[in-house]
């Protein structure tokens, strides 16, 4: 599986609402492999664009900036050579607003970026628009994480990455390697802000490609605190800010690691949507962001030492504690 997090950033002088045309994204490696997009969680952020209709939250104000992530994926066989580097092509299309909150679409543009890689950042796509004119060029977004590292900033809140710990729970074979990650929210606007975090969308990448999961297959989606969770069907409007106002969540992350090797250096993706509270106490998704934040570092546990008994469980093992606990009273 391959991830692209890609920025695009509107030009023009007027609000550019943009959406993934379904079906067009595919990348090749190297070795002549393709790789395709699979899954309801394989576009983020970005709205999709296929015969039921589409999606218009991906909303780019004059000089504004945001990403998106694409997964893709590809069966590969044991006898099969992996590429190392990649062309990435998909299609992104624009969607105009029109009366009665209908809308109209507009210009496709097709998008090639080559030369991606393990070892770099994915470059910026173009503009998915042509150039404005130099009477209507805009002033870009200022970015309020320039020269901080562990900081991202989609729009209209900052995510800064306060500290990140490691540590390992049970024991072998079921050994796990645990991340917990510290984040501070903070809004930038002028207006109150609804955040909540997108159940599913957490994952982390270590510096030798070893993935770190949010939970289970067939679970519910518990790894963070301090913040609500938007579902399919439910979502908790409880984190809010008010303007200028800064909170903090955490965020947890693990995977099985048997007798592999824990790396020291760790890229973590996942998305923040902004939700509104209607006036019939339902509660709608405004925009979701795909945050891609690098270079984290945590201390790699020491090879094969075993769990502290200080170090804090994750919700399943003390569950777990809690019936052997019972069992050997019933003995």
């Amino acid at each position: 599986m391959i991830t692209a997090t890609i920025r695009f950033q509107n030009k023009l002088n007027r609000p550019l609402i943009l959406g993934f045309v379904e079906g067009s994204g595919v990348a090749t490696d190297d070795q002549g492999n393709r790789y395709q997009l699979y899954g309801d969680g394989a576009v983020r952020a970005m709205g999709i664009i296929n015969r039921q209709g589409l999606d218009p939250k991906f909303v780019l104000e004059p000089g504004q900036a945001s990403d998106a992530r694409f997964e893709m994926t590809w069966q590969a066989r044991r006898s099969d050579i992996i590429g190392l580097s990649f062309v990435l092509e998909l299609a992104v299309r624009e969607i105009t607003p029109i009366q009665g909150r209908q809308y109209r679409l507009g210009v496709e543009h097709a998008l090639r970026i080559e030369g991606l890689g393990d070892q770099m950042a994915a470059p910026a796509a173009p503009a998915a628009a042509p150039a404005p004119s130099a009477a209507a060029a805009t002033i870009p977004q200022e970015d309020l994480c320039a020269g901080k590292q562990r900081c991202a900033h989609p729009g209209p809140f900052v995510a800064e990455v306060q500290n990140i710990s490691g540590a390992l729970t049970g024991s072998y074979p079921s050994q796990r390697h645990v991340l917990r990650i510290n984040v501070r929210f903070r809004n930038v606007t002028d207006q109150p802000l609804i955040l909540g975090y997108s159940s599913g969308t957490s994952k982390i990448i270590d510096d030798l490609g070893n993935e770190y999961y949010w939970g289970s297959a067939n679970t519910y989606d518990k790894s963070v605190t301090g913040m609500g969770v938007v579902q399919a069907r439910e979502a908790n409007p409880e984190f809010v800010l008010q303007p200028g106002e800064s909170r903090n969540a955490t965020f947890q992350l693990f995977r099985s690691i048997g007798r592999s090797q824990v790396g020291s250096g760790f890229t973590w993706d996942f998305a923040v949507e902004t939700l509104e509270v209607l006036p019939s106490k339902q509660v709608r998704s405004l925009r979701q962001y795909s945050m891609n934040i690098q270079d984290l570092t945590a201390r790699p546990p020491a090879a094969g030492a075993p769990a502290s008994r200080n170090q804090q469980q994750t919700p399943a093992e003390s569950v777990q504690q809690l019936k052997d606990l019972f069992k050997r009273k019933k003995k």
